[in-house]
């Protein structure tokens, strides 16, 4: 393979990648809209107030990877990664704070609860490493 022809080969993987991330996006955007009207046995009617924080932190990356479709530079990833990410935040601060769900094992509730905080955490590093990115990006020719 000549160097042009794995650059097409790159970018049609990285095209297919992102398609493929807005599909997985939709059908989550969908399940978890429809959840509380499958009456999943351990979702409270407090779920309701937090599919908000959901729909916008799946939304912005559809829209994100909708972007990176035609525009996939580096830096512009980064950048757009930051409101992701940082929606991403948003949803899981949220629905840790609302807890709508309702386990009859202490474990479940606790393990959840951990879970819910450790990516809180992952979340707000990955906002703090994308915006470093952003400000000093690596020399890669991108």
């Amino acid at each position: 393979m000549t160097e042009i022809e794995i650059i097409k080969f790159e970018r049609k993987r990285r095209i297919s990648e992102y398609i493929g991330a807005i599909v997985a996006n939709a059908v989550l955007l969908f399940v978890l809209n429809s959840l509380y009207g499958w009456k999943v046995p351990f979702l409270t009617e407090s779920y309701k107030n937090c599919l908000w924080a959901i729909d916008i932190s799946l939304i912005s990356a559809i829209a994100a990877n909708f972007v990176f479709i035609f525009f996939d530079r580096h830096w512009f990833k980064y950048f757009l990664q930051i409101f992701t990410s940082a929606a991403s935040f948003v949803a899981l601060y949220v629905i840790h704070s609302v807890f709508p769900f309702e386990f009859t094992s202490h474990v479940w509730y606790l393990g959840l609860k951990i879970f819910l905080i450790v990516a809180m955490v992952m979340t707000g590093v990955s906002v703090i490493y994308n915006i470093i990115r952003t400000i000093i990006p690596y020399k890669s020719g991108n």
